[in-house]
């Protein structure tokens, strides 16, 4: 045999295959629908994009990827632990490990352009598929697909972003941080919101800028199915008064003419039949200014009284209209700091915990005596409760107030319910703008990671 003809058959006996051999299927076509689901699971959004450009078929598993869970927030957003115990299961979406400590991936400027590339994208996309307000055939075929939803909202986010979130049919988990942008603006807010389609969501976390309309729309839309609420939303800030001369009067002075940091204002009725199946709670809003920083403050720049106990009172009454269901519960408040002390100089940390000097701080009575009392001890029962967290709180003078240490009031009013007081963080409160300091991460009262531009 001529060696061209012996080197020919060669190549031949190793391509063919064998009886034990089986041909490699051609395309992803051939493979079962499991693996093909595995494989491009490893995809990211830009390559399962092209895909779907490929041909109906591919368009169709392709999308089912792409939107049934929606993760669109900084690289380090889940870093923080959270606070319920329902969180901690939800599945999260990472890049690769490495790419989760912030150095590796935030350019100059402490700023995340993958996060806003990819935010500008999602803006277009829904821009272009709700521009008929959710009636175009696309968007009918996408939206029963969604089930997860974890985003941050900013300034760039779409107007009609909110009413999108709520045409949703089959959403089940909703989580969004309305973010402050460095430059101080913050995200759209809806005059009006369309009737809701999510009416099955089971846990919804909203921190940060979130207007109320929006809050109470999903809210009491799911009221019947939702088991898990972390809410610590915010409203934009207001002037301390409608009078143009005194605002003017006010900057010429120098003095502050933004109030306080508010929560917002969303339950306006009675709810005692509507949250039928809610056990995990978690509620936030700002406390008072911290007393170490008075010199900042010009005179009468303080929370307001009034609007902090309407806050406690929506408090209680959804405490009240939940008590027979909670299984657990997390109350928080955030003391005020001036956005100054995140200064090289004064060496402060926005993770720093409270600490509170009872000479320096105020004991925080309303919410003692609007929460803790009229609340907790009414004589009612708490059915199902086994865990109370108490965070952030100023309850240095609990005893001499109320002759009885907190363990006891707990012991009393709450036997056998695991009780835990623990420290809190601050709120960061730019008195120029009217706004607080919260880019980056989920926590949406504070920003995840110390702020190179106010050092």
């Amino acid at each position: 045999m001529a060696p061209s003809t012996r080197l020919s058959a060669r190549k031949a006996k190793t391509i063919s295959p064998t009886q034990d051999q089986q041909p490699m299927p051609g395309s992803l076509s051939d493979l079962p629908a499991e693996m093909v689901n595995d494989i491009l699971g490893y995809l990211r959004p830009h390559d399962l994009t092209t895909l779907a450009q490929c041909s109906t078929k591919w368009r169709d598993i392709a999308e089912s990827l792409l939107w049934h869970s929606i993760e669109l927030h900084r690289q380090d957003a889940h870093h923080e632990p959270y606070g319920l115990s329902t969180q901690q299961d939800i599945p999260r979406s990472y890049l690769d490990e490495e790419l989760r400590e912030p150095r590796f991936y935030r350019a100059g400027g402490f700023w995340d352009f993958d996060f806003e590339k990819r935010n500008a994208k999602f803006g277009t996309a829904i821009r272009q598929l709700f521009r008929t307000a959710g009636k175009s055939k696309a968007w009918t075929r996408l939206a029963p697909i969604v089930r997860h939803m974890c985003i941050t909202v900013t300034h760039k986010s779409p107007n009609s972003i909110w009413d999108m979130i709520l045409s949703l049919p089959n959403l089940t988990t909703v989580e969004i941080t309305g973010e402050c942008s460095p430059d101080h603006h913050l995200p759209p807010r809806p005059a009006s919101l369309r009737s809701p389609n999510a009416t099955k969501v089971r846990s919804v976390r909203l921190r940060g800028y979130i207007p109320a309309n929006f809050v109470e729309e999903i809210c009491m839309a799911s009221a019947g199915t939702m088991i898990s609420l972390d809410l610590a939303a915010l409203e934009p800030p207001k002037e301390v008064s409608s009078n143009a001369e005194e605002i003017e009067a006010l900057k010429d002075m120098g003095e502050y003419f933004y109030a306080a940091p508010q929560g917002i204002l969303w339950l306006n009725q009675p709810v005692t039949s509507l949250f039928t199946s809610l056990t995990h709670l978690l509620l936030c809003k700002n406390g008072d200014f911290d007393g170490h920083l008075e010199r900042y403050a010009a005179e009468g720049m303080e929370v307001n009284g009034v609007y902090d106990r309407a806050e406690l009172r929506q408090w209680q009454m959804l405490l009240h209209a939940v008590r027979a269901t909670l299984v657990e519960i997390l109350l928080e408040q955030r003391p005020i700091h001036f956005v100054e002390i995140l200064s090289h100089r004064l060496e402060f940390s926005v993770n720093d915990e409270t600490e509170y000097c009872p000479n320096c701080n105020r004991f925080d009575q309303r919410f003692c005596d609007q929460i803790l009392h009229a609340t907790f001890d009414d004589g009612k029962a708490w059915p199902k409760l086994q865990k109370l967290t108490l965070r952030g709180l100023n309850l240095v003078g609990f005893e001499y107030e109320y002759r009885e240490t907190l363990s006891e009031f707990a012991e009393r009013v709450l036997p056998g319910v695991q009780f835990v007081e623990k420290k809190g963080h601050y709120m960061f409160y730019n008195p120029d703008t009217g706004t607080i300091e919260n880019l980056g991460g989920v926590d949406g009262m504070k920003p995840q990671l110390d702020i190179p531009w106010l050092r």
